[in-house]
């Protein structure tokens, strides 16, 4: 679908406008052999051949298909080393983006995450937490605090750099991608979950609406939004029992 019809097509909600712009970004993006359609293990494991790129995720998806969120290490860009789950979610809400700092130019993921996390002002830090996950060995704790200084990165926001097979499997959970290898596994998205009830939900990281996008994310704080019948969804806690995923349609995968 062209820019001109997506103009002209007027959509039933903002989520199906927002989820028509991304196909169309897609779409052009695919066209740029740099970026490789945006798919996370593709840009993780850049310069490998596709067979190879299948055939490693299928692996990383099979050693992390009975746990829920892994518990890579990760190093800051404050220079810290940390346990993903353990350290930095635990039972947090949370924002998520995977993102390299060679590739924003072509990919303005960070870019977009920074306008939300500055509207939600001093919820960041207090009530969200918000990790931004480098899948480029290159994007060393120092280049990395540089990157977070130009986005004015408030002390809640943490650019954090992982391994690429830690960067799949952390995106390969988020993605709720039921046991095999997806495709769809795109990293322009952000993610954003109640870790600690198991509510998650994903964005467009073009965001049309940031007022709209605010409202998404407060909807999965503590308490919020009164009278709302909130579905769990996304992996289950590493240490809680039943259902490997659950999905808002009240689906579950054992």
């Amino acid at each position: 679908m062209s820019d001109n019809k997506l103009k002209n097509t007027t959509p039933a909600t903002l989520d199906e406008f927002e989820s028509r712009q991304l196909q169309a970004r897609r779409r052009f993006i695919a066209g740029v052999s740099m970026t490789a359609a945006a798919s996370l293990p593709m840009l993780a494991f850049a310069g490998l051949p596709s067979a190879l790129v299948g055939d490693r995720t299928h692996r990383i998806i099979e050693q992390s298909r009975s746990s829920g969120l892994p518990d890579a290490w990760v190093r800051a860009h404050d220079g810290g080393d940390y346990r993903f789950y353990q350290d930095l979610v635990g039972d947090r809400v949370v924002l998520i983006n995977f993102m390299s700092i060679a590739r924003e130019s072509a990919l303005p993921i960070t870019a977009a995450m920074a306008s939300l996390v500055g509207a939600l002002g001093d919820r960041i830090g207090r009530d969200i937490h918000a990790y931004s996950i480098s899948y480029d060995a290159a994007d060393t704790p120092e280049r990395l605090a540089s990157f977070a200084a130009r986005h004015a990165a408030p002390k809640g926001w943490r650019f954090v750099s992982a391994s690429p097979e830690a960067a799949v499997a952390l995106g390969y959970r988020l993605y709720r991608s039921e046991g095999r290898f997806r495709s769809s596994m795109h990293a322009d998205l952000i993610h954003y979950g109640n870790a600690g009830v198991g509510l998650w939900g994903t964005m467009s990281s073009e965001i049309s609406d940031l007022d709209f996008a605010v409202m998404r994310v407060s909807s999965v704080l503590p308490g919020a939004p009164a009278g709302s019948r909130m579905r769990r969804a996304g992996p289950r806690r590493i240490e809680a029992e039943g259902s490997e995923i659950h999905h808002r349609d009240r689906t579950a995968k054992v």
